[in-house]
């Protein structure tokens, strides 16, 4: 591989891990405006992650072309990549390359805190609303880990996937 496309390869992943840094922002501000039940900023940081998950797609896309357009794009990683790289020239590259598995690392577990956090309000609020209703005698009561142990009263709100 020769200079000129490690150095684009290179200024594709800083790109890329420029969008992840959006993107982990996005997550961080998700998580206040559940707190703060701010709906419409969760809808606006919605679209801002749909988009910036598009362009981290077109991105990845690039590196593909950059590094070889023959390449099946579903089975593709970075790890081919930094194969063809001569060792001597591999050390940017891969320190980008890790900065880009923490990122990703810690969006999903931002990713997945934010999903618990939606998943027990509306179970807090699915049983508020069954106690309201009388459709089935509740009892809340918090476990050991502050959440709230299950009635068994049909739920009536869910998350969408």
């Amino acid at each position: 591989m020769d200079d000129y496309l490690i150095q684009s390869l290179e200024k594709l992943l800083f790109k890329k891990t420029m969008l992840y840094h959006d993107l982990l922002d996005c997550f961080h501000r998700e998580r206040e405006s559940l707190i703060n039940i701010d709906l419409d900023r969760l809808w606006s940081i919605s679209r801002e992650k749909e988009e910036t998950c598009l362009k981290i797609k077109s991105i990845h896309q690039e590196i593909i072309s950059t590094i070889n357009p023959e390449i099946d794009q579903k089975s593709f990683n970075l790890n081919q990549a930094l194969d063809m790289i001569p060792r001597d020239k591999r050390a940017i590259i891969q320190k980008q390359y890790l900065a880009l598995i923490k990122l990703k690392a810690e969006i999903e577990v931002l990713r997945k805190e934010n999903m618990i956090f939606i998943d027990d309000s509306l179970q807090f609020l699915d049983e508020m609303i069954s106690v309201i209703t009388g459709e089935e005698t509740s009892k809340i009561m918090y476990n050991e880990r502050c959440h709230i142990s299950k009635s068994g009263a049909n739920i009536l709100l869910s998350r969408e996937a």
